[in-house]
């Protein structure tokens, strides 16, 4: 797959206990447990080196603090302007030169040599990780207290997790409705159960096709596909995915997929579905409205 996609990837397996758990239970947990620790002064020049990480941001009003983002922010209305900073291996001299109190990485979105370098140089950074909604909302809380804005991410931290809430009651009329999470086209990548894309297939009531044996990201074959029958295929849109899919599909191996044949496709915005941030509530949403025949 294309390096521009910049997918960000979770390497964990199942994420955390509380990926584990009910997101109300979640945030009602996020609402009343201590804090990690903070710098007493609250950080004024912040670089995110993950379009997760500067939607985290952007989302807990932090713009104006944030002075560098990644290549691959340019969906997010409020990076208009900002300093670039490079793509999954950043270039730490534009980071260093802006002078940051804060940067903000990707687990799986950042390149972990290059944020390590950061760290080295003693600017301080902050990891998030989640492979789940679970997760991301536990990192929503992670940067919000740490740019001193706990009451902001709580409130945002509410609010998402009463909308996953309302989205699962929805998708509980998908019970016995089997998906598939096509990544990429060609070759066929899907997304399995213990990645966040996984995590948003069944939180929108969908069985996921793809066992938890064929691991995280699996390349599958034409003839994997059509024995695993899926009655949904789910797929991002991308300036850069949008050829190769129409390309593939084309194909006619991709007639051996009966949801593609019938046109069971849902279409879903890249920059919502591929990045373990804040819009990943939303896709959960969309995908939980679908209407299956």
């Amino acid at each position: 797959m294309p390096e521009a996609r910049n997918l960000e990837r979770p390497r964990g397996s199942r994420g955390t206990l509380s990926g584990r758990l009910g997101p109300l239970f979640l945030g009602l947990s996020l609402l009343v447990s201590p804090a990690p620790t903070r710098s007493q002064v609250p950080p004024r020049r912040v670089v995110a080196l993950a379009p997760s990480a500067a939607e985290i941001l952007f989302a807990l009003g932090a713009a104006p603090r944030v002075v560098g983002v990644p290549d691959f922010a340019d969906d997010l209305p409020e990076a208009a302007g900002k300093a670039r900073v490079g793509g999954f291996t950043p270039d730490l001299e534009r980071i260093v030169a802006l002078a940051p109190d804060l940067v903000v990485v990707s687990k799986d979105g950042t390149d972990r040599a290059a944020y390590e370098k950061v760290e080295a140089l003693g600017l301080p950074v902050l990891v998030t990780s989640g492979t789940t909604l679970a997760g991301v909302l536990e990192d929503v809380a992670r940067v919000g207290h740490a740019l001193g804005e706990d009451g902001r991410a709580r409130a945002l931290v509410l609010a998402l997790t009463k909308r996953i809430a309302a989205a699962e009651s929805l998708g509980r009329a998908h019970s016995g409705a089997r998906a598939l999470a096509l990544i990429w086209p060609d070759p066929p990548v899907a997304a399995g159960a213990g990645t966040f894309v996984g995590d948003v297939v069944r939180r929108a009531g969908f069985t996921n096709v793809v066992p938890e044996s064929a691991g995280e990201w699996p390349r599958v074959s034409f003839e994997t596909l059509a024995a695993w029958n899926p009655d949904l295929v789910i797929r991002p849109e991308t300036s850069e995915n949008s050829g190769a899919f129409a390309r593939a599909f084309s194909d006619a191996r991709w007639s051996l997929v009966n949801a593609v044949r019938a046109g069971r496709v849902v279409v879903l915005p890249g920059s919502l579905l591929e990045r373990p941030g804040p819009r990943l509530v939303e896709a959960l949403e969309r995908l939980a409205a679908v209407n299956v025949p």
